[in-house]
């Protein structure tokens, strides 16, 4: 729930800036592209630890989504490296 919690809290810097900016009267695409530039910021300065709690359950996602591709090419190693010594042992 890291990642959630870290897109609903980055989504919310957004809007509140963008809220901001289009109190002050910005109404344009600029508005727009200053309040995400602006939203990064403060979203990658203050959210430093939920940044690091999303970044470790997206890597253990994609550890686990790794792990069949991991598995399938150790058995292919083992396959190859049988056959290599078959091969070795005929000669």
């Amino acid at each position: 729930m890291s990642v959630l919690a870290y897109w609903g809290a980055r989504t919310g810097v957004f809007l509140a800036v963008l809220g901001v900016l289009w109190a002050v009267g910005w109404r344009d695409v600029i508005a727009f592209l200053a309040a995400f530039v602006v939203a990064w910021l403060v979203s990658y300065l203050a959210l430093p630890g939920l940044r690091v709690r999303a970044a470790a359950q997206m890597d253990g996602w994609i550890s686990r989504s790794e792990k069949g591709i991991r598995e399938a090419a150790a058995e292919e190693d083992a396959e190859i490296d049988a056959a290599d010594h078959e091969a070795g042992s005929a000669r």
